[in-house]
């Protein structure tokens, strides 16, 4: 069963209350709010009940470094995960999801109608032939944007409406990017029983086998992507242009626009094309000699995109260590023992 119109808005006005900010908040941890002066004009940003991402501490003015933790509403990103492993399924996104947007972790009723009405809850006119972009994220704006087109009350902005055009683009994107990349136009999920995860798995090797481990991968991935505070820099972009009462689907479409940048999530292709020009360039090789070699002429701006950077490496909040990567290194461990992979794991 789906999540009926009765049980949303019981959703939304509970969300409304973990959603809203004291506003006396903003001068006692001195928060610069976007353009907000204290005088209360400008336009209010930079706190939020959402994420939390902790990299360090203040302690008698002095920073300190620590471990670094991911929080969605309170809960941590290990913890999530954790939670996703005991339950046996690949639904840690759709928990994820559910959490981050109506701020309570889902009991099982609940969180099987959020599945649900995910997988159904979809706008189905996409244009099937492929965009003229080579950037998928473009094409996603794009498609984001003709979603305003053709709602019939596109800048409605109450909360329950906001949210019931949140959830259409949440689910509908998956299967444009399908759409966008086979001759044939989805208009529905394979599989109605599965998760997004294995949803997704599904279309991607357009019916094809793929195993629970897989499967796990894929929705942990989903989950540390879901969000990482309110202050990077695509979700600032979405903040700042809801406070100006636009509508949903400009404010997703500029997020994805900021996403798209080689210095954020557009980061994630330059790893992958630098990891293969090395791969190229050494083969398979867990010498340290040779990595060490490599990296220093990435460095030097002699190898790979010549940029002097090495992709992955490095966050401007994350000090010892980047709770994403402890998540996804155990997860991607195990997958490639299943593969046969091992060697070629221990290198990346």
């Amino acid at each position: 069963m789906e999540l009926e119109k009765d049980d949303l808005r019981a959703l939304y006005n509970r969300s409304a209350e973990n959603n809203l900010i004291d506003p006396s908040l903003y001068a006692r941890y001195r928060v610069k709010q976007g353009l907000r002066n204290e005088n209360g004009t400008g336009v209010k940003v930079g706190l939020t009940r959402i994420c939390d991402v902790v990299g360090y501490q203040m302690i008698h003015g002095h920073k300190h470094d620590t471990e670094g933790q991911l929080i969605y509403r309170g809960y941590t990103i290990d913890e999530l995960v954790r939670r996703q492993k005991e339950a046996g399924t690949a639904m840690g996104y759709e928990t994820t999801a559910f959490l981050l947007i109506f701020g309570h972790l889902p009991d099982e009723q609940e969180l099987q109608a959020f599945r649900t009405t995910l997988l159904h809850n979809i706008h189905t006119d996409f244009i099937a032939a492929k965009y003229p972009t080579s950037n998928l994220l473009n094409a996603m704006q794009i498609e984001v944007l003709k979603m305003y087109a053709q709602d019939d009350n596109p800048d409605n902005d109450r909360l329950e409406d906001r949210m019931v055009k949140g959830l259409s683009i949440l689910a509908s994107l998956p299967l444009f990017v399908f759409s966008c990349h086979t001759s044939e136009k989805l208009t529905a999920y394979p599989l109605p029983d599965g998760s997004l995860a294995e949803n997704i798995l599904y279309m991607d090797r357009q019916g094809g086998s793929f195993t629970p481990e897989e499967a796990n991968v894929l929705d942990i991935l989903l989950m540390i992507h879901a969000d990482h505070g309110g202050g990077n820099n695509s979700a600032f972009t979405d903040v700042v242009l809801t406070s100006t009462g636009t509508d949903i689907y400009s404010c997703i479409s500029a997020a994805m626009g900021s996403l798209k940048g080689p210095k954020h999530g557009g980061a994630a292709n330059k790893m992958a094309q630098m990891y293969d020009a090395i791969l190229e360039e050494t083969g398979i090789t867990t010498d340290p000699a040779v990595l060490e070699d490599v990296c220093w002429r990435l460095l030097s701006k002699d190898f790979g995109d010549r940029s002097g950077l090495i992709y992955g490496i490095g966050h401007a909040i994350y000090t010892k260590s980047d709770p994403r990567v402890r998540m996804i290194r155990e997860a991607c461990r195990q997958l490639a023992a299943e593969k046969g992979e091992e060697e070629a794991f221990a290198m990346m």
